[in-house]
Parts: C-alpha cells; structure tokens; sequence
C-alpha cells in the first residue's frame, strides 16, 4: 500500500447533538449524505491514483458514507470488523458529554485515554486491531491506495500510530465527519500527507 485515505462517516444527528454512539446503528443525516458524495467526487476524481479496495466499518453511517465512493468507482467496500467504532456500555450510549459529568470512569478516561474500565474498550485495544488489519491491507495491496471508512477515534490512532504521536495524546489530532486524512507510505517512513480535510 502506498496510499492511505483515511475517511471519517458522514454526519449525523447524534453527533449534532453531542450524543455518545458506541455501535449504535445511527444513520448518517442529510448533511452526511452531502459530505460522503463529496468525498466520493474528491476522491473518483483523482487521476494520480487508483483505489484498489475499501474497507469500511460494519456500522450504518459508515456503510451509508462508503455507498457513493464504491458506487463512483464500481467497487464493492469490504465490511472489516477491526474499523468498527470504540465499543460503549449501554449507560453510556446515547447521552452526552454533560449528562455524563460525575461519571468517575469517564473524567478519568477524558484525561487519560489509556485508562482501563469497563465501559469503554481500552484505546490500546482499539489501535492493535485498527492497525492490525491496515497492516494486512497493505500485504494485499502493495503499492496501491487504499481508502478505510471508520469513525473518529479508530482513525485517530490509526494515523497517530503511522506518525509515531504518543496514545495518550491522539486526540490532538483532527477527524471530523466526512473528512479525509491521508497517509503516504515512502522510504523514509509513513507521512501525514492530509489531515481533517473537507472537501
């Protein structure tokens, strides 16, 4: 793989309204439905490289943001399992940032993202299996551009890891809905060629 296109889902009314999703099969909004058909053009339209496969999230709004790429390049996106959203506890799911405050596990999970609980699947798990099956990706597709539909925090350690950026501070880096982030494997190393763009 010598391309890495880094696609977060399309928006939607969950996350407008700051609402924890976990894997709750929410489907991207009229909005999100704008900003993967743009990300489907931006990326169909260039003419320096050819996608060889996509690779989605099994959630619906990832599903529903890859649907115009693979559609625009007469692909078929791959349902893997390793990009899937960070797993969520039921008490979590659904509630805002707010109606959180007081909840021990999630101010310690805030401030450090390494923390273990059980109601949220550890940062470092979801790094090994998010990079994990990129590594594959690469095998099977050398020297080729590979696009990966997924959710926000997936993508984040996914580039923080290629960059070499510490965990604990991966969410310095960018990656809103129906943004492209793109990393360029060379000889020297991997580089963040593109990050949070939005077409």
């Amino acid at each position: 793989m010598k391309r890495l296109l880094l696609v977060r889902h399309g928006v939607t009314d969950w996350n407008e309204s700051g609402r924890l999703m976990g894997r709750s099969d929410v489907e991207i909004n009229a909005r999100g439905r704008e900003q993967a058909q743009k990300i489907a053009d931006v990326v169909a339209a260039r003419s320096d490289e050819a996608v060889d496969a996509i690779y989605i999230s099994p959630q619906l709004r990832a599903r529903q943001t890859a649907e115009p790429l693979a559609r625009a390049l007469g692909m078929t996106a791959l349902v893997e399992p390793a990009f899937d959203e960070v797993w969520l506890s039921s008490e979590w799911q659904g509630k805002t940032v707010p109606e959180l405050r007081g909840d021990a596990h999630l101010e310690r999970v805030i401030v450090d993202p390494s923390y273990r609980c059980e109601a949220i699947e550890p940062i470092v798990d979801v790094q090994e299996r998010a990079v994990s099956a990129c590594e594959r990706a690469r095998a099977l597709h050398p020297g080729g551009t590979v696009v990966v539909v997924s959710h926000g925090d997936p993508l984040r350690v996914i580039a923080a890891h290629y960059v070499g950026l510490d965990l604990r501070v991966f969410r310095r880096l960018a990656c809103d809905n129906g943004s492209l982030t793109e990393i360029v494997f060379s000889r020297p190393g991997p580089r963040l060629q593109i990050l949070n763009w939005r077409p």
